[in-house]
């Protein structure tokens, strides 16, 4: 190692860290240790093209088969506080969950768009609000990708995108059994079969099974609830012959029935007379917190009075086709995608375990999607490397939404159905290009031109239980919108060493403008992100150290946000203006052959800089400007470490402990100073214990999570002006059986 190379990686790492892997430091790069370990070298496609990690001047963690076991993570929402800057909300109810990036949030409506774009195998999911509940089968990566994609990634990717890639079919004949128990009681079994299936074929299945049968008691019905079944299946077959041509095609099916522990988090009090919780007595008591009492019977004795339990059944399944073709110097690429999503259950939004009032709804939704993205692209090694491409995509969705509001905040006994269909079409042409000046020296840009148009034909029908008066309907039909966007990017990239590199960009991403479907409200307006980001990635102490720094200032425009009204319902509205800024810092280390560390950070400072018409927690117009953006820890950080240890025989026992801290979070963008709307500080440590055999056919593992056992809000909403909360899980204790062959 140089001397200027050592410079960087104490300035770059920092006393401490530098410090424990001192020994393998050396002074000079004639004093190498050639027996020494190499990091993992790790693909992303995050660019169109397969690219090491430390290449890609992008903010990019990966997610690896490795860091879910090791982490006992079995979907997204159990990644949350292992990746810098993104928050994975729990089940928030309907089969959604937030996924909030450099604090831009998500609807968690089934009918709306995500701010995060999820791709599955290439292919965008416009319902991909609702997987982060369902295990994630026989995954090669994914990749999450932080700030705006718009221009190779497209629309609904102003904050980042989330890139989920299947295993691929391996050449030889290879099978894995895996089977796990866990105390609250939950079962998981997956198995997985890959190999040749003659001539240029190959192919892989994979299937999996879940029942959790959950970790809290509704006291109303006697049920467990916050357990889940689920059954998965995928199915991927190659076509790899010698003439370039490749096809890869990808087939899925999963469904699951979840029953989540969630409930109303503040007190409700009702007055002598009929007119409903909210306004007792002119006590507002969304502002009031539930008693020690009853707070304690839910967070320590996970005891829950819901009636009607809330359950949600998620049923969705799809093809991603991906065939190219390579010239001498050009490659063409087709990326075909198709998906159906079935989405229905029953949301307890009162929270009160009474029979004579209470508040609650019903969701049925349907989505059919299909894409298509052609592409021409360069070799990633020529001087001038060149994307071009184009892009359609149709979603038909219907929506049969029932609220049911029966003495709960109205004095009668009301309920309003929400009906329709929503059609959306999206064009567009992008191109992309990479010029390597010199060695040393890059400059990439890219443009992306998007036409979205939507329509929406439904209808409101409320009904009066009470008098019994004949349901009155209200059409809701408003004309269809386009939207045109042009979204850009544009990077220097710096070389001074083959183990640093240094960028510096400035990019736009676009959400989709839409409309809300539960309320007769304007067509709320596209949001805008506009990102100027630098970073540092770079590989130190002979490939023992890798480091990735970003910071960044993010200002959003007409940034979109649900509402919650006091009758039951949503509004979405625009926020004017806010500003995001923050710093992320990636640490990957093995000092020895036999210790690996992972470390990450985030700081981010998020608010909106001008809110004036924020709707409060009642639906009154308020001032927001200078509040916090909901869902975004200041400050949160994770750490793990994992130690090798050769036994007899051959055979190995790993041990692993990893530690995750998060910051004050606001679940809403007014009525901060509530405490019915935040929750403090949280933490959760997980360790495991794994024994593998020296042929490496056999792995046995025992793991807890949350071994303090610490209760933390992990995902809020607000229905019917109540916060309604819910949390991770318990302590857990199992052990796993994983058998390959």
């Amino acid at each position: 190692m140089t001397k200027r190379s050592s410079l960087l990686c104490w300035t770059l790492v920092g006393p401490a860290l530098a410090g424990l892997l001192l020994a393998t430091c050396p002074a000079s790069a004639g004093e190498s240790d050639s027996t020494a370990t190499d990091l993992q070298e790790v693909v992303v496609t995050a660019q169109k093209r397969e690219e090491r990690l430390q290449d890609v001047p992008i903010a990019i963690s990966v997610v690896t088969p490795a860091l879910l076991k090791s982490t006992n993570a079995r979907n997204l929402s159990e990644l949350q506080g292992a990746i810098p800057s993104v928050y994975f909300a729990g089940n928030s109810g309907g089969g959604r969950t937030y996924v909030t990036l450099r604090g831009a949030t998500g609807l968690a409506l089934n009918s709306g768009d995500e701010p995060v774009a999820i791709y599955m195998d290439d292919v965008y999911l416009a319902r991909g609000v609702t997987i982060g509940m369902t295990d994630l089968l026989d995954i090669a990566a994914i990749e999450i990708v932080r700030g705006p994609q718009g221009t190779l990634q497209g629309r609904n990717a102003t904050a980042g995108a989330i890139l989920i890639r299947s295993a691929d079919p391996t050449p030889n004949l290879q099978s894995r059994i895996s089977l796990s128990g866990a105390h609250p009681e939950e079962y998981r079994a997956q198995a997985d079969v890959s190999g040749p299936l003659g001539g240029d074929f190959a192919g892989r299945v994979a299937a999996g099974y879940v029942n959790e049968l959950g970790w809290a008691k509704n006291t109303v019905t006697g049920r467990q609830i916050g357990g889940a079944k689920s059954a998965q299946v995928r199915g991927t077959v190659t076509y790899t012959p010698a003439d370039g041509f490749n096809a890869r095609l990808v087939m899925d099916y999963s469904n699951i029935e979840n029953e989540p522990a969630i409930v109303r988090w503040a007190a409700t009090n009702f007055s002598p007379l009929p007119t409903g919780a909210l306004v007792p007595a002119g006590t507002a008591t969304p502002q009031i917190p539930l008693s020690p009492a009853d707070q304690d019977r839910i967070k320590n004795h996970n005891e829950f009075a819901l009636y009607p339990d809330t359950s949600t059944r998620v049923e969705t399944g799809g093809l991603a086709a991906r065939v190219s073709y390579s010239w001498t110097s050009v490659n063409f690429v087709s990326i075909t995608g198709f998906r159906n999503t079935d989405v229905r259950g029953i949301n307890n939004s009162g929270g009160l375990g009474r029979l004579d009032r209470f508040g609650y709804n019903r969701n049925h939704e349907k989505s059919q999607q299909w894409s298509e993205e052609l592409r021409l692209q360069s070799s990633a090694a020529d001087r001038f490397a060149w994307i071009l491409g184009l892009y359609a995509f149709t979603e038909s969705q219907s929506y049969d939404d029932p609220i049911y509001n029966l003495s709960f905040t109205l004095p009668t006994n009301i309920v309003t159905q929400y009906s329709g269909y929503l059609n959306t079409r999206s064009l567009a042409a992008f191109a992309d290009g990479t010029f390597h000046v010199s060695d040393k020296v890059s400059v990439i840009g890219g443009l992306r031109e998007t036409d979205d148009r939507k329509s929406i034909n439904g209808w409101i029908t409320t009904s009066n239980l009470t008098t019994g008066a004949p349901p009155a309907t209200l059409p809701y039909a408003p004309p269809t919108v386009d939207w045109h966007d042009l979204s850009y990017r544009g990077k220097l990239v710096y070389k001074p060493t083959d183990d640093l590199m240094l960028f510096a960009g400035y990019g736009r991403g676009f959400r989709s403008g839409g409309y809300n479907p539960f309320a007769v409200q304007p067509p709320y307006a596209p949001e805008t992100n506009k990102s100027v980001e630098g970073g540092a990635k770079g590989e130190f102490l002979h490939r023992r150290l890798g480091v990735s720094l970003s910071v960044y200032r993010n200002l959003y425009d007409n940034l979109q946000l649900r509402a919650g009204v006091p009758t039951g319902g949503a509004i979405i509205t625009n926020a004017a203006d806010s500003r995001i800024r923050g710093v992320e810092l990636e640490l990957t280390a093995q000092p020895t052959d036999t210790l690996r560390i992972v470390a990450n950070g985030a700081y981010t400072d998020a608010v909106f800089t001008s809110f004036p018409r924020a709707r409060d927690i009642f639906d009154h117009q308020v001032d927001a400007s200078g509040n916090k953006l909901p869902r975004t820890p200041k400050w949160q950080y994770f750490l793990s470490a994992a130690q090798d240890f050769k036994l007899g025989g051959g055979s190995m026992l790993t041990a692993e402990a990893n530690y995750r801290w998060r910051d004050r979070v606001y679940f809403y963008f007014t009525n901060q100073d509530l405490p019915t709307w935040q929750d403090g500080p949280g933490r959760e440590l997980g360790a495991q214990v794994s024994w593998q055999d020296p042929s490496e056919h056999w792995r046995l593992a025992v793991y807890g999570t949350n071994l303090t056992n610490s209760r933390i809000i992990n995902t809020a909403a607000v229905t019917f002006s109540y916060p309604q909360v819910g949390f991770n899980k318990p302590r857990v204790v199992g052990a796993s059986i994983e058998w390959r062959f």
